[in-house]
């Protein structure tokens, strides 16, 4: 069996298309589908944990399979989100339903128009077509937002429990499909490079990674630890396709390749799941050479920062400097670094909810031949607020560079940290200094 699950403001008559493409390529003949609503995703009240709740009744009241790995799911968009939020919720790895995960175009860790709302998204992509006009789903655009908690957590949960793998061989085998094409039209005033009109390329990903960089034990020499997903899942990026196209929402598909990989997503099974991961990175790597000549398709990393203090409390007003040094080392190199700010670094975006959160889109290509074609390192640096130097009584010690210190990446380590059409999630643990004058006791006076 196979479900269909569709994402924020959208209507269940904008898939009957997929369906037929399920029925036109030979997959299973039932296909059941549950939608959201435009009503239900576009009311301000509800919130992910509404909507998995309230989808967890109505797969039973359906009498959808419930046995470990009964059923295949196709998703689109926010649908990511819930159908992952959900099986993380009410089911263990090894009883989880779903099979065969297929993502269309999935906003896995956001979309950057997300915290625009009604005001941009509902005219300019979806039209006014919401029944409460005033009311644009906040709770969950929130959610949706670039650098947002709910998708950090999710990630948390699902791709770095090293305890638990819930994709691979044996659990869900799980493949994003996502376009690399902008809309057309008014709709264009959604396009942001790196995306396919609503979605970036690297938020679809579902295969990041996770590093931690700690400035607070040792401020002076700062280290990093890296870590890698646990379990596979399969990624491609599709020319040509839009985030509507890419589920044939506009009438048919624009790349004669998609129906294909989307067979191959909802038929692959374990034993074939590694040739299907190794087939798609080859067709995704073969993509990226086409596009590398146009700066919107180029290979964007989504690097989500979010920092701590080591007291285990977010910190909410930072500065992350990233600069180059000289040859000597001994000074900063103003004319590169001038090319870093202008040229790699993309975009910033602070998350609305939690400022602690930032999204920093990351141009792999430029990085490539600035600083790794030419044996440049990176060196990243933070200052924060309040500074303990002014405050006397709380803050940290960052806006001195000798305090702080810098934590060089090396061109080594520049293509591992730095990778296209992926997304980051990079934790850095700043010290806070509490003055010993803050709380002192004395004696009682006689």
């Amino acid at each position: 069996m196979i479900v269909i699950l569709h994402g924020w403001s959208d209507a269940s008559t904008s898939f009957e298309p997929l369906a037929r493409t399920l029925a036109e390529l030979g997959l299973r003949s039932q296909v059941r589908r549950i939608f959201l609503g435009d009503y239900v995703s576009m009311d301000d009240d509800v919130t992910f944990d509404d909507i998995v709740v309230a989808m967890q009744r109505a797969w039973r009241e359906a009498k959808l399979p419930t046995g470990a790995r009964s059923v295949d799911l196709v998703v689109h968009s926010t649908g990511a989100l819930v159908a992952r939020y959900w099986m993380t919720r009410f089911f263990r790895p090894d009883t989880n339903p779903i099979h065969r995960l297929l993502m269309l175009a999935p906003a896995n860790f956001g979309s950057p128009h997300a915290h625009k709302g009604l005001s941009f998204l509902g005219r300019v992509v979806k039209g006014y077509k919401a029944k409460r006009l005033f009311h644009t789903g906040r709770q969950i655009l929130r959610g949706l937002e670039m650098a947002s908690a709910f998708t950090w957590d999710l990630a948390r949960t699902d791709r770095f429990d090293p305890k638990q793998r819930w994709y691979g061989r044996d659990r869900v085998l799980a493949t994003v499909l996502v376009g690399t094409k902008g809309y057309s039209g008014i709709a264009a005033a959604a396009n942001t490079p790196g995306s396919d009109g609503t979605v970036l390329v690297s938020t679809a990903n579902l295969d990041p990674s996770y590093m931690r960089f700690d400035f607070a034990t040792t401020p002076e020499a700062p280290t990093l630890e890296i870590l890698s997903p646990n379990g596979a899942t399969a990624f491609c990026r599709i020319p040509r396709e839009n985030h509507s196209t890419i589920a044939r929402k506009d009438g048919n598909f624009a790349n004669p390749v998609t129906p294909t990989l989307i067979a191959a997503a909802l038929t692959v099974d374990d034993a074939g799941f590694d040739a299907h991961l190794a087939e798609l990175s080859r067709i995704n790597a073969e993509h990226r050479r086409e596009e590398a000549a146009t700066p919107y398709t180029h290979g964007y990393q989504n690097t989500v920062f979010r920092v701590d203090d080591n007291h285990g409390a977010m910190v909410p007003d930072y500065f992350i400097e990233a600069f180059a040094r000289t040859a000597d080392d001994r000074d900063e190199d103003a004319a590169v670094t001038a090319k870093i700010q202008n040229d790699i670094i993309a975009s910033v975006q602070i998350n609305q909810v939690f400022s602690s959160f930032r999204a920093i889109k990351i141009n792999c290509d430029r990085l490539q031949t600035l600083l790794i074609d030419r044996n440049r390192p990176l060196n990243l640096r933070i200052t924060a607020s309040p500074e303990f130097g002014e405050t006397g009584s709380v803050g940290y010690n960052t806006l001195d560079y000798h305090a702080t210190g810098s934590l060089r990446i090396d061109v080594g380590e520049l293509g591992r940290i730095f990778r296209p059409d992926r997304t980051l999630l990079a934790q850095l643990v700043i010290r806070r200094h509490i003055a010993d004058s803050l709380v002192s006791f004395r004696d009682a006076p006689d």
